[in-house]
């Protein structure tokens, strides 16, 4: 009640530095937070406790359709805190998302639609925006962008993609239509980005 009373347009998850891991075997796989709640992997996250994933994937998706909110799914670009999959690695993950995205909009005879219907929704979510990455930035993310998009774009354009602002930058190639730009600074700091959206 108290989130609905916030009339959220559009609802983030699964959240921030959960997505990435402090290194790639700790990073969020969606896969593991679907089906039977008793049976979901367990991940220590980097607030040093395990989280049971009893709220996942799913969930999300299922939230924001109550919510009447844009659902905007956070992915791993393949990079944790401490380390990056190497390039000639990464189809894996570049999957993962064409999978997660099959599993929010694919119809109930898909591969991941099915599975989504036999978890209790038949119909399509209509997931619209996926983030790729969170707070990753660099030459490590400009090489792993690209991937992401030309795959995703490929088999369903109508996807808007979010591209990360981290260390000062952002991919610029090809063209992000949404940036999400994040950054740390004092209040003052704030202060002075008071009109910079205007």
């Amino acid at each position: 009640e108290s989130m609905n009373a916030l009339k959220p347009a559009f609802f983030r998850f699964p959240g921030g530095c959960w997505v990435e891991g402090e290194d790639m075997a700790g990073a969020y796989q969606w896969k593991h937070t679907i089906g039977d709640v008793a049976s979901r992997t367990q991940l220590e996250n980097l607030w040093d406790y395990n989280a049971t994933q009893g709220l996942g994937y799913h969930e999300y998706l299922q939230l924001s359709e109550d919510l009447g909110a844009e659902s905007v799914f956070c992915i791993n670009a393949g990079m944790a805190h401490r380390e990056s999959v190497p390039l000639d690695r990464m189809g894996a993950w570049v999957q993962d998302a064409l999978d997660a995205i099959e599993y929010a909009n694919g119809p109930a005879d898909s591969v991941w639609g099915s599975l989504r219907a036999k978890n209790g929704h038949p119909a399509p979510f209509n997931l619209r925006i996926v983030e790729i990455g969170n707070e990753n930035g660099g030459s490590d993310y400009a090489e792993r962008w690209p991937l992401f998009v030309k795959a995703i774009k490929a088999r369903y354009p109508e996807i808007t993609l979010i591209a990360n602002h981290w260390q000062k930058d952002y991919p610029k190639e090809p063209m992000p239509e949404i940036v999400d730009e994040h950054y740390y600074d004092t209040p003052e700091g704030f202060m002075r980005r008071a009109t910079q959206y205007d």
